[in-house]
């Protein structure tokens, strides 16, 4: 599918600036956007969608990353990358004439079923576009089916969006920043380089000659930068992982159900993990690899990481608690005399499953089980 992208993707970039991003490392990223910082935790997925033709900067050097998106130009994107189905009967928009250069793109998106005509026949092609309104584009256009169960905390399920805000969540291309997603914020040049590249490259297979890269979507916060400053930082990382394979409920309990007097009331976990955890990132070799990069093999933490790779969880909740006291300095010093971790449990294999799909969608669940060999 890749490939026939690009041939739309050409004549994309003749028309608006678009979005590219390089996962190299650095050194790898030539003639680097003017205003796009190395500290821009989307430097790299920004540069190789460039230079993969995807999106473009502006002639004077400059990306302009914070500048907004607006409907006429999303459409034009989208329409260029992927060819739309005609799902519906054309029904012209009373404030795009034919004459207008985006004419056909919006014709395209409309009979694809991604935007209608208002009650006033109108698409206002200059407004700009939304969170929200850009994860019905992405979702119609890639057709995504997986939708996780997780609501982030500002969209609801009565949201008119949720389902496929959701569907971009299960599928990695959004993951929210600690429980929210900000549906009705304008969607930036540097956001929506960032959904296209991961839209784009959610179905890559790993590289087994470059696998020391965090799954797309994943472990965004933990540039090389902050993983350099210390052992506890990795530890920090690897805790996001940890969701998948410890639990304070039962140990087969599966997290969206609830439980007459859980360890937080009758609280379902998935709760739990939105008022709390924030994103939850997979317990993969991909990611684990990465983490390796910035451990030494004989540390606490290096030792564990390669426990974990050669598919030993066996002192997983001894290593939940090893990895909270090496990131909480309070760790143990509890308001009663007994401590809530002392009843954590590890997670049986149809918990686990069943959290992997609630959170990260089917195919998370196919490579939990062929990486540790339990299909």
């Amino acid at each position: 599918m890749k490939n026939k992208l690009w041939k739309f993707i050409m004549v994309a970039v003749l028309i608006i600036p678009v979005l590219i991003i390089p996962s190299g490392v650095e050194a790898a990223v030539k003639n680097p956007f003017s205003d796009v910082s190395t500290n821009n935790p989307y430097f790299d997925m920004i540069h190789e969608m460039r230079d993969e033709k995807v999106i473009s900067g502006y002639p004077d050097g400059t990306f302009k990353p914070k500048e907004k998106i607006n409907r006429k130009q999303a459409a034009a994107l989208v329409n260029r990358i992927v060819k739309l189905p005609a799902r519906k009967k054309f029904v012209a928009f009373k404030d795009v004439s034919t004459k207008n250069p985006y004419f056909n793109d919006i014709k395209k998106v409309q009979q694809a079923g991604i935007f209608e005509p208002d009650t006033k026949g109108n698409f206002y092609p200059n407004k700009l576009i939304t969170r929200a309104e850009m994860a019905k584009v992405l979702t119609i256009a890639f057709d995504l089916k997986e939708v996780s169960e997780y609501d982030f905390l500002d969209v609801p399920r009565s949201h008119p969006m949720s389902t496929y805000i959701r569907a971009m969540y299960a599928a990695d291309i959004t993951t929210g920043d600690g429980g929210i997603y900000y549906p009705d914020i304008a969607v930036s040049r540097d956001h929506y380089a960032v959904f296209l590249y991961r839209t784009l490259h959610r179905n890559d297979p790993i590289d087994p000659k470059n696998p020391e890269k965090p799954l797309p979507g994943q472990l965004t916060p933990y540039l090389p930068e902050y993983l350099e400053g210390g052992e506890y930082r990795v530890a920090n990382a690897m805790l996001t992982m940890m969701g998948q394979k410890v639990t304070h409920y039962p140990a087969d309990y599966l997290i969206t159900d609830p439980i007459k007097d859980g360890p937080y009331g009758d609280m379902p976990e998935i709760d739990l993990y939105k008022n709390r955890f924030g994103k939850y990132n997979e317990m993969a070799k991909q990611n684990l690899l990465y983490l390796k990069r910035f451990t030494k093999e004989d540390s606490v933490v290096g030792e564990m990481l390669n426990r974990w790779l050669a598919g030993d969880f066996s002192q997983v909740t001894d290593d939940y608690r090893t990895l909270r006291m090496m990131t909480d300095d309070d760790y143990g010093n509890c308001a009663s005399d007994v401590c809530m971790d002392d009843f954590i449990k590890a997670r049986t294999k149809q918990a686990e499953e069943y959290f992997l799909k609630t959170i990260s969608g089917a195919e998370a669940v196919k490579r939990y089980r062929t990486e540790w060999g339990t299909e």
